[in-house]
């Protein structure tokens, strides 16, 4: 059924007006509603066509918000990182060349080598331990872990939870020169002189297992100048130990000589010479009085050969176990590694009290200095693990498709030389004032010399420290780029969303002097009738 609406006459018209005026009105509130907030409207289906445009860039402007938190953390790392590791880096060449400058005058840096370079040494293990906001910097994609032990605890040892003894470094290298010494400290060498005094007689190690691998072994026969100074060589083998004589039936005249060489586990050698002189102090570990007799010279010769024999062992055999020793030492980790399980440095093996060899250390028995995360790649045979890339450990998102490393490790090879460098020389310098003291600094500044130049000469601390600040300038870059991303999309956001006060000012004065005119214009047709018309 269909109803018929009632009609008046007239109603049209007011019907419309009322509608104008409710327009007017809406549009006064939504001008005023504008110029209060300053925004278009307070929903996203007010901005019209603009929505989807508003919704994408506050999308952007969020991740960038996010990009730049990111970055702002990450610099801080990375710049805190390049502060830590150019200290390592300096501490090493400081250390470097005040050992080398310590040539000039062996006596007196020798103590105080000794003790800056155990300083420097628990500087730099310190330094490794930085951390910013709480995170470790040093200790790969292991943040939460202090990546270095405690540096007493790296030198001197401890007793873990477990109540087992953990040996520090100070142990491990004064074992190793234990071994290399042998109970006659000159070597693991027996030296004999005749019983006629007119030839003497050095022989290796005995045992097999001990030969070759503690000690020294002879490289080849003795050479002579002169003809007073005779020598016959026995080559060793696997079963026996070699040995060489010196015999002299006859005096020999000032400046004659003998020479032999002296071979270490490593493969490399020493060379000793001993040189007859009409006088020579008894310490003396290269020259020997000639006697009243050949007797009594060789006696002399003997004399000065197990001085160079002992020298040799305290100076070049020491330091090269002492450097060898630290070496292995900090290439020790207590996670990661090839087999996933940690890199364990070596412990001597010993048969009762004699050394016969190395084994693995434990988490049980060794103070594993690096705790941090240490990942290797695992390729396919023949294909040896590696560690992976440090800098990788740690990245930060700086754009939708682009990210910056920042990562590092306290192991890093560099880093070892450089603590090896140290503790060699902590440990390694003499500490009396003899024959054999210059040939001890010697062999320090060589062997750790080596070891500290990876702070400066590639690959070194300082190629690690300019991969840090090139990161640190790509996100700088970064910054600077999202930061201006941020500005144009928020100026057309703000195109989109905020008002123009300009504007909304005029428009609402029109809306308002429209609104009022209708009123007065209504107003005065309410009083209207038909006697108005009536005249």
């Amino acid at each position: 059924m269909t109803t018929i609406t009632p009609f008046a006459a007239g109603s049209y018209i007011t019907n419309r007006n009322a509608s104008q005026l409710q327009a007017l009105k809406s549009q006064l509130n939504d001008l005023t509603n504008q110029l209060s907030s300053g925004q278009v409207s307070q929903t996203y289906g007010g901005l019209g066509s603009g929505r989807s445009t508003a919704l994408s860039a506050q999308a952007t402007l969020s991740a960038l918000s996010g990009y730049a938190a990111g970055i702002t953390a990450a610099q801080t790392r990375t710049d805190l990182a390049v502060t830590s590791l150019t200290q390592v880096a300096t501490l090493g060449t400081s250390t470097g060349t005040m050992l080398q400058n310590g040539l000039q005058s062996v006596a007196a840096n020798s103590v105080s080598g000794r003790s800056t370079a155990l300083a420097n040494l628990q500087t730099a293990l310190d330094t490794l331990n930085e951390s910013a906001a709480g995170n470790y910097l040093f200790g790969g994609t292991d943040t939460t872990t202090q990546p270095v032990v405690d540096s007493s605890k790296i030198l001197n040892g401890t007793t873990d939870a477990s109540g087992n003894t953990l040996d520090g470094l100070s142990t491990l290298i004064s074992q190793r020169v234990t071994a290399e010494l042998g109970a006659g400290g000159n070597g693991r060498l027996t030296q004999t002189l005749a019983s006629s005094a007119t030839s003497v007689q050095v022989t290796e190690e005995s045992n097999n297992l001990t030969r070759g691998q503690f000690g020294f072994t002879l490289a080849g026969a003795p050479t002579t100048t002169g003809s007073a100074i005779g020598a016959t060589y026995t080559a060793g083998t696997a079963t026996s130990p070699g040995s060489f004589s010196l015999s002299m039936t006859t005096q020999p005249s000032a400046g004659d000589t003998v020479s032999f060489a002296l071979k270490m586990a490593d493969g490399t050698s020493t060379t000793i010479t001993l040189t007859a002189a009409t006088s020579a102090d008894p310490k003396s570990i290269t020259n020997f009085a000639i006697g009243s007799t050949p007797a009594q010279t060789m006696a002399n010769l003997s004399a000065t050969l197990s001085n160079a024999l002992t020298g040799a062992a305290n100076s070049t055999l020491a330091v090269n176990a002492t450097a060898a020793t630290a070496s292995n030492f900090f290439s020790g980790a207590a996670e990661g590694g090839p087999s996933g399980s940690g890199v364990m440095p070596q412990r001597i093996l010993y048969d009762g009290t004699t050394p016969v060899g190395y084994r693995a250390a434990t988490p049980q028995d060794t103070v594993l200095w690096y705790q941090g995360e240490n990942t290797y790649t695992q390729p396919a045979p023949p294909a040896v693990p590696q560690p992976t890339s440090a800098i990788d450990t740690q990245s930060v998102q700086v754009s939708a498709t682009g990210s910056v490393g920042t990562g590092a490790r306290a192991n890093d090879p560099a880093v070892q030389n450089v603590l090896a460098g140290l503790a060699t020389m902590a440990f390694g310098l003499p500490t009396t004032n003899d024959a054999n003291t210059y040939n001890t600094y010697q062999t320090v500044a060589t062997k750790a010399g080596s070891l500290l130049s990876s702070a400066n000469q590639t690959p070194s601390v300082q190629d690690t420290v300019t991969q840090l600040t090139v990161a640190s300038t790509r996100l700088s870059n970064a910054g600077t780029t999202n930061k201006a991303l941020q500005n144009t999309v928020q100026n057309t956001l703000d195109g989109i969303e905020q008002i123009s006060p300009e504007e909304v000012i005029t428009k609402l004065l029109d809306v308002q002097n429209r609104l009022q005119a209708s009123y007065q214009v209504t107003a005065t047709l309410s009083k209207l009738s038909l006697v108005n018309y009536i005249s």
